[in-house]
């Protein structure tokens, strides 16, 4: 899957984000998003396209239920050699 792939899935899924491909993976930037319908959303749609949550730098919060942070999603074949 190409970056602009992932941006308009991730579009058509009502999350708008930053990504950024790595070499094994991406990062994926949400900024002021909720904890719930932003970060747990986007878990659960990479899940389905088969991509793991490795890590997660939170970049920005205020003590509120929204936060920024950036995730980091390697391909689930890779990190479990499937």
């Amino acid at each position: 899957m190409t970056t602009q792939e992932l941006y308009q899935h991730l579009q058509s899924k009502g999350l708008y984000c930053e990504i950024y491909e790595t070499e094994d993976g991406f990062i994926i930037s949400v900024e002021w998003g909720d904890w719930k319908h932003d970060h747990r959303y986007l878990e659960h749609i990479m899940g389905e396209l088969d991509y793991i949550l490795i890590g997660k730098k939170i970049t920005n919060e205020d003590g509120s239920d929204c936060y920024s942070a950036d995730h980091y999603y390697q391909k689930a074949e890779k990190i479990l050699g499937v």
